[in-house]
């Protein structure tokens, strides 16, 4: 999370006027995905067996997008687990790559595309960009954050692929009113954490301990 939306957050949380700031996203929904994305960051630092330092991880909406790389298979299932373990994360987007990762030209090319792409969103008077989090990882552009409407997601998506570097977009965008249809929580984060087969860490600490561990949530009257 960048110190420009920290900042936004904790201006939400102290002021009334909030909700002409971001009137489709309460600043209790923006404290659960800070508080999410502290907790599963804490917890990968101390997993033990793993090897999570090149990852990074964003929450919008619930939904937990994980990119960066890792050296092995067994590193990206774990953080994927890993990322279930925050309570109010509804959905994740594992797109971690095997092997060294991004060079430096390409991050500043990624760095870019997103800057861009929020410029964009910026300049269309029909699309609220405040809603939406920009990340750009190897030339894939995800969205996430929070449509008024189907057409404004649309519009958000269009502006991205136009932007020149852009090899795909991935929307993970809420729109209001729609309920996703998903399986339940607990099935999906069972999937995740299945690390049969001997390929994960023999010392990795379990994850409720990892969770336990991790720095305390902020809260409005924090």
């Amino acid at each position: 999370m960048t110190l420009l939306r920290i900042a936004l957050l904790l201006t939400c949380l102290s002021a009334a006027g909030c909700a002409a700031v971001q009137p489709e996203r309460s600043a209790g929904r923006q404290l659960d995905d800070f508080n999410a994305s502290l907790a599963i960051k804490s917890a990968m630092l101390r997993a033990d067996g793993y090897v999570l330092e090149r990852i990074d991880v964003e929450v919008t909406e619930g939904v937990a997008l994980l990119t960066g790389s890792a050296p092995r298979a067994e590193d990206r299932v774990y953080a994927e687990c890993v990322a279930w373990s925050a309570p109010s994360v509804r959905s994740v987007n594992n797109t971690i790559a095997i092997g060294a990762g991004r060079n430096a030209g390409a991050v500043a090319r990624d760095a870019w595309i997103t800057q861009q792409v929020r410029a964009r969103l910026a300049s269309d008077l029909s699309v609220r960009s405040v809603n939406y989090n920009v990340e750009t990882y190897s030339g894939a552009v995800h969205l996430l954050g929070f449509a008024r409407s189907a057409a404004e997601r649309d519009r958000a998506a269009a502006h991205a692929a136009e932007v020149s570097g852009v090899v795909r977009v991935i929307d993970l965008v809420r729109i209001a009113g729609e309920t996703p249809d998903l399986p339940a929580r607990g099935a999906r984060q069972a999937a995740a954490c299945d690390l049969s087969g001997g390929e994960t860490g023999d010392d990795a600490a379990p994850l409720d301990t990892l969770m336990d561990e991790t720095s305390p949530e902020l809260s409005p009257e924090s």
